[in-house]
């Protein structure tokens, strides 16, 4: 195509457009006009029905007061006037503004007509309306044109002529614009290594340049196709060697939505948990895929009610899990214990998009781990037993000598003041073995906890009212702080366990100490806050380490009395209670014992114990 060719058209159609606007332009303003004509008609009409109805509401006798109240009456905004049948002017009124009111020769032209007669004509910017009323004279009646002589064909036709104006300018630019192309491809075809000659025209020349464009876009097209492709084998094979990964983790693993599907689910928990029989059919035929699901997790976690509810909350509250522990019990009877972490998926503005679920089969480690209990219990039981044995053996050796003085014969016999004496050291030690047996039996014997609400700040308070002498006698000090929480637990067991702890602390504080202080610190984890924690620290010279792994140990004591008893019962009940109790510290500047208890408490801990654990 020649350029000038491509000139002309644009011209030709410009003149087109041009025509057409004022094709457009002539129609609307007759349009126009003839609107406007049937809208006046409309109008007189409206006001000679108007004129009817005041003369209606006109009373017997009529003033410039009463047509006044007539018009308001109606609604009428205008002006009108009662003329006598003699022509006089009767009454006059107006509910217009001072500046909208007819000038009082707008009555004078009709006056000398037909009085018996009605008519209706518009006069400066006016409907004027006569109603003969018979009997009484001419009812005039003026209202004003709405939207007299109305800017709007002004604005109308302005805009057309502007937009006549923008068209012919648009209509230039848009030739330049079309063209410009055209003249930029012939000068870039010039830059080309195709080379203009005079046998070819402009357009040739251009497309031989663009044929050849063409080929060498062709051509790394084509190169950029195989590049692509290798790209997408290459993701292709990274996405399935990071879902073979996940898949064959020697954990269980679940993704679930934010609507509560599972969905998907590597082999290892749809093992666990038992996978709907199509994807188990898959699973048979190739163990190395995660498998997409449909399932609420309700349904999914059928045979672990604990995992549901934790579920539940992480998708609810965002609350992520770490370290817990659920059984799953299954149709047949067998169960499995899982240890588990669950995390929620959160995007950028911190909704939870879903959560994943990672699990562990722990039951073997669980088996083993209470074997090892077990043994441990047992080499336990027998340093126990030797302890154990150990006083007896110093009771009966004490009850074997005084029973010894009683067969003593000759020289030397015993006068009763000696007798009676050693009776009583006979009782004594029968006294001590009768203790010793019940402290045993009482740790030995599985404790039934009384669980109320209890606040361990008031039963630290108390502990420390009852250990109060035995401290001013040995002139130690106690110092409380920190945060104690309010939990479910035994009142009588814990005050048992703390004024253990207290008493200990206070008898491992050594005379010639320069510190006697014992501190008792309490706090509430944060984030999770599913403990609350109790540390007593004592200023003495600390315990051993080759006597730490055994203080807690029965009937293993270091002390020169007592039956070591204490420390073992202590984290019997907080055991029981499901916290614990451990030695955060212990060193020349002293011992800090750490206690731990659950907030909430679900149910006892069951007890597994012997006579030792």
């Amino acid at each position: 195509m020649k350029l000038r060719a491509v000139e002309n058209k644009a011209r030709l159609a410009t003149a087109l457009f041009v025509v057409a606007l004022f094709l457009v332009i002539g129609l609307t303003l007759a349009l126009y006009s003839q609107s406007r004509q049937e809208l006046a008609v409309q109008r007189l009409r409206t006001a000679r029905v108007e004129a009817s109805l005041l003369a209606a509401t006109l009373p017997d006798r009529v003033d410039d007061a009463a047509l006044a109240g007539a018009l308001q009456s109606s609604e009428i905004d205008g002006a009108a006037a009662l003329y006598a049948p003699s022509g006089e002017l009767v009454a006059r009124a107006s509910t217009l503004d001072r500046h909208r009111e007819p000038e009082s020769s707008w009555l004078g032209s009709r006056r000398g007509g037909r009085p018996n007669s009605s008519a209706a004509w518009t006069e400066q910017n006016f409907h004027i309306v006569e109603i003969p009323i018979q009997g009484r004279g001419l009812l005039v009646l003026a209202r004003p044109v709405a939207g007299t002589t109305s800017p709007l064909i002004v604005y109308l036709f302005s805009y057309q002529i502007i937009a006549l104006v923008f068209g012919l300018a648009l209509a230039i630019i848009l030739i330049r614009w079309l063209l410009r192309p055209y003249r930029r491809i012939v000068e870039a075809a010039q830059g080309s290594p195709v080379r203009p000659s005079a046998a070819k025209s402009e357009s040739e020349f251009v497309v031989e340049t663009f044929q050849a464009l063409v080929g060498q876009l062709q051509e790394n097209e084509r190169e950029l196709a195989h590049l692509h492709d290798l790209e997408r084998k290459r993701a292709e094979k990274s996405e399935r060697f990071n879902e073979r990964l996940i898949a064959n983790i020697p954990s269980g693993l679940v993704a679930i939505s934010a609507s509560g599907m599972v969905t998907s689910a590597n082999v290892l928990a749809q093992e666990i948990f038992g996978a709907p029989e199509p994807s188990r059919q898959s699973a048979t035929a190739n163990s190395n895929e995660l498998y997409p699901l449909a399932v609420d997790y309700r349904s999914f976690f059928t045979a672990a009610p604990g995992l549901i509810g934790l579920v539940g909350e992480c998708l609810s509250r965002g609350t992520a899990f770490r370290r817990e522990e659920v059984d799953v019990i299954h149709p047949d009877g067998t169960s499995r214990h899982l240890g588990l972490s669950i995390s929620p998926v959160i995007d950028s503005l911190h909704n939870v998009e879903g959560a994943l679920c990672l699990m562990t089969d722990i039951t073997e480690v669980l088996d083993l781990r209470e074997r090892m209990k077990l043994q441990e219990g047992l080499a336990h039981l027998g340093e126990m037993a030797a302890g154990l044995a150990h006083e007896f053996k110093n009771s009966l050796a004490t009850i074997h000598g005084y029973i010894q003085l009683f067969d003593i014969q000759g020289a030397n016999p015993l006068t009763p003041e000696d007798r009676h004496r050693t009776l009583d050291a006979m009782m004594t030690e029968i006294k001590l073995l009768t203790s010793l047996i019940t402290d045993f039996l009482n740790f030995a014997r599985p404790q039934q906890l009384s669980l109320s609400q209890v606040s361990l700040r008031s039963i630290i308070d108390d502990c420390i009212e009852e250990v109060r002498p035995g401290l001013d006698a040995a002139g130690v000090s106690i110092e409380v702080r920190g945060r104690f929480a309010d939990l479910a637990g035994d009142e009588s067991m814990l005050r048992r366990a703390f004024v253990n702890l207290l008493r200990n602390a206070a008898e491992a504080i050594e005379p010639e100490s320069e510190e006697r202080l014992i501190e008792v610190t309490g706090s509430i984890d944060t984030g999770t806050g599913r403990y609350a924690h109790v540390t007593i620290r004592d200023t003495g010279g600390g315990i051993s380490s080759k006597d730490l792994p055994r203080i807690f140990i029965p009937f293993y004591t270091t002390k020169s009395r007592g039956y070591g008893i204490g420390l073992a019962l202590v984290q019997k009940i907080l055991v029981v209670h499901g916290g614990d109790v451990f030695v955060e510290r212990s060193d020349e500047s002293g011992t800090v014992f750490h206690c731990r208890l659950p907030l909430f408490q679900a149910s006892p801990v069951k007890e597994k114990y012997q006579a030792v654990n």
